[in-house]
């Protein structure tokens, strides 16, 4: 059985979908992402709920929750997905950003990410934290709701496999791949969002894990 090692690599990102490919959606920057927390391919997306103008803007989730500053953020249905396509524009600045109000409708669509969104059936590929105790890849974790966690050391979220406080949770495990089973360390797992932590601009609802 093979040991995995955490990565920056290892990132959360869509894996499959009924459809076919997964859903992407666009959304505009928040003028806090884009000046001081640019969201990054594999970031947990989430609307801005601090600025209230501009409109509809994300932001990466801050990691917040729980007995420490690592945990994905509890509170509110806000989630949007996995950032799949970060915004090309790197100033650490809010220019570019447009307001919805703005007559400058050029400027529409500039500073925007791409969201693999969490519709209630996409399923994401995301790798267990590494310093868990007893990680492991097990078929009898499928069902378990489990916390998001961030690794600020390599800039990227983690499931934390062994922690299974109820008010800290936010996806539930759907699965392995198959040529996993009984690896340790961090190994992948693919997980659904809960939907009590996603924005209903997204949510399929009904079909959505609950």
């Amino acid at each position: 059985m093979a040991q995995w090692n955490n990565s920056s690599g290892y990132g959360p990102r869509p894996y499959r979908n009924p459809w076919g490919a997964p859903q992407i959606r666009y959304f505009q920057e928040s003028t806090a992402a884009a000046s001081t927390a640019m969201i990054a391919v594999g970031d947990v997306v989430r609307r801005s709920t601090v600025t209230t103008t501009g409109g509809f803007r994300v932001v990466r989730d801050w990691s917040t929750a729980g007995n420490g500053a690592n945990l994905m953020h509890i509170g509110g249905a806000e989630v949007l997905g996995i950032c799949v396509s970060a915004n090309p524009d790197t100033r650490a600045s809010s220019a570019g950003l447009v307001d919805d109000s703005s007559d400058a409708v050029a400027g529409v669509g500039t500073r925007l990410v791409g969201v693999a969104v969490a519709d209630g059936l996409t399923e994401y590929l995301g790798y267990f934290y590494q310093g868990d105790t007893a990680a492991r890849a097990a078929s009898s974790l499928t069902g378990l709701n489990r916390p998001l966690q961030y690794d600020s050391s390599r800039n990227t979220y983690f499931i934390a496999s062994t922690n299974s406080t109820a008010a800290l949770v936010n996806v539930r495990i759907v699965g392995f791949p198959n040529d996993v089973l009984g690896d340790s360390g961090g190994v992948p797992c693919l997980f659904k969002f809960l939907s009590s932590a996603v924005h209903p601009a997204v949510s399929i609802g009904v079909n959505s894990v609950a």
